[in-house]
């Protein structure tokens, strides 16, 4: 690319999943403000949003399969054919819950890779930069083979949320479907995934924008972590704070007429006016909500094995022991007896898809909650008092930037990094261990301290909120980003040398494609793994 002549071409890749798309729509937004031109490698129920925000859409392709995105849902692995399922060392009489998302990431590469770099090849004017989520291994593997840099767009606050044991992370890697599809990258395209990352860490040496501010950043902490890719350059900017979503459109928000219907769950949408009547007539309005994995994609499955472990006592059930049904129900029936006979609250809840069968083997919906599958939050937010959320990154940081204290229920993952930062913070309050500390009693008086003035959870929402504000956001991912096209152009440019410098590469004999791999090396001089010569290393000479 002439950056004198052109704007570049900037492909993302992603995942179909909620919270890791919505802080990247507004970025595609911006970089096509800015003339850019962008694709978004994604699955097809994503879509229109992509192309809403000003991209080209385009799937991920598998030799067999019709399946379009990354391998996350049950249903997912349901599409491919055994021979594709064998061929990436999964045998025949494996289960699911082995070798499904997240032990599948490395395979799913492999079954990618070759139509994604086919499909990368042809886009014209070429990638000049892939922002991509680093749980994607194919992502970082086509950086590697076209010679291009690469830019991680991290949703959560940063790779120490994941600290696992090295015993760990020795099993996964060890694991066929892990292992084998590791070694077939490393033959094809020359590039160890394993040198400077791990599962679902697949950082970039160039740039990683998180989308969390400073006092909440989880810096690399783990062993592997450290030794992997603790030098990699990680850059808080605020993006999680809010902009545009996967939720409904600006003019579904102008047709929201309807009534409440609290007492009861409905489909209807949610009437603002509505909330706006129950504020002005003197209700505080509080809204709950448990996120989209426990509420959809495990609602009949049991919780990830990196959930929130209760440290319960022997022959109690822990929290990877629960279906995503049995916990939302667990919490939706505490907040039910907690808050149900107060006629000073509106209560809103975030169910999901499977709202109505949750509401199986619980207490009658109390006439001050109102239910829906889903809820315009945007929108919603700012006619909040209080929130009591699962802690997903996306909710927290749109609820902080705001100003909003919360009460945080965390289930898994990030979640419970997130729920122990902000009550460090005294934004909020956690329930680090729901099982065992979660009660009528505890969650009333949860929400309570975070409506008072007095206890200064508000205060220091507030001050969360000016960090928020003053760390970039949208338009400083996208500067980042532009920056790391420029580096690497001004480093790829050649520096004039005398013939006889260039003699002996010129009377070098040419290799095949697996014989020779190059890496690129990052502005900020983190090592790519040099030259790989016949599985042989050796750094580039200056």
């Amino acid at each position: 690319m002439n950056s004198a002549t052109s704007k570049p071409h900037v492909v993302f890749m992603n995942m179909a999943a909620t919270g890791h798309m919505n802080p990247t729509l507004p970025v595609v937004s911006e970089l096509t403000a800015r003339g850019c031109k962008v694709t978004y490698f994604v699955e097809d129920t994503m879509r229109a949003v992509v192309e809403a925000a000003g991209a080209t859409w385009r799937s991920f392709r598998y030799p067999e399969s019709d399946f379009t995105g990354i391998l996350r849902n049950p249903s997912d692995f349901a599409r491919l054919t055994a021979a594709e399922l064998l061929a990436a060392g999964v045998p025949e009489d494996a289960k699911l819950s082995e070798y499904g998302f997240p032990f599948s990431l490395v395979y799913n590469a492999q079954l990618v890779l070759p139509k994604l770099l086919e499909d990368l090849r042809s886009l014209d004017p070429p990638p000049a930069v892939i922002v991509y989520e680093p749980f994607l291994a194919c992502a970082r593997v086509a950086a590697h083979v076209l010679a291009v840099p690469c830019v991680s767009l991290y949703t959560m606050p940063g790779p120490g949320v994941f600290v696992a044991a090295e015993k760990m992370i020795v099993n996964v890697e060890s694991r066929p479907w892990v292992k084998q599809p590791q070694q077939w990258i490393i033959r094809e395209y020359g590039f160890d995934l394993f040198e400077q990352g791990a599962l679902m860490e697949f950082y970039s040496p160039f740039q990683n924008l998180v989308t969390t501010i400073d006092t909440l950043y989880a810096p690399p902490a783990s062993k592997h972590q450290l030794e992997r890719f603790g030098h990699f350059p990680f850059k808080c900017d605020g993006t999680g704070a809010p902009s545009l979503s996967l939720g409904e459109t600006s003019a579904q928000q102008q047709s929201l007429t309807e009534s409440l219907q609290a007492g009861e769950f409905s489909t209807a949408q949610l009437s603002l006016d509505g909330i706006r009547h129950a504020r002005s007539s003197g209700k505080r309005v509080v809204l709950i909500s448990l996120g989209t994995v426990a509420t959809g994609r495990m609602w009949n499955e049991t919780l990830p094995a990196w959930s929130n472990d209760d440290d319960r006592d022997a022959g109690t059930r822990r929290m990877w022991e629960y279906t995503g049904k049995e916990f939302c129900q667990f919490v939706y029936q505490q907040c039910f007896e907690a808050f149900g006979s107060d006629p000073n609250l509106l209560v809103v809840v975030a169910m999901g898809s499977n709202g109505q069968e949750a509401l199986e083997d619980l207490p009658p919906v109390p006439p001050n909650f109102v239910l829906r599958p889903a809820v315009p939050q945007l929108e919603l937010l700012p006619l909040l008092d209080g929130f009591i959320t699962h802690g997903g990154a996306n909710s927290t940081h749109e609820a902080l930037a705001l100003g909003i204290p919360l009460v945080i229920v965390p289930v898994f993952g990030d979640q419970i990094y997130i729920a122990d930062k902000v009550a460090h913070c005294g934004a909020g309050v956690s329930f680090r261990y729901p099982l065992r500390t979660l009660s009528v009693a505890s969650i009333r008086s949860a929400l309570d301290a975070t409506l008072q003035a007095e206890t200064g959870h508000r205060d220091a929402a507030q001050q969360l909120a000016g960090q928020l504000a003053s760390a970039g956001g949208i338009a400083a991912a996208v500067d980042s980003i532009l920056e790391v096209v420029r580096s690497h152009e001004d480093t790829d440019k050649p520096s004039p040398r005398t013939f006889g410098e260039a003699l002996p590469n010129l009377l070098a004999p040419s290799v095949g494609r697996n014989q020779v791999r190059r890496n690129i090396k990052p502005s900020n001089g983190a090592d790519t793994g040099g030259i790989i010569v016949e599985g042989q290393s050796q750094h580039d000479a200056k």
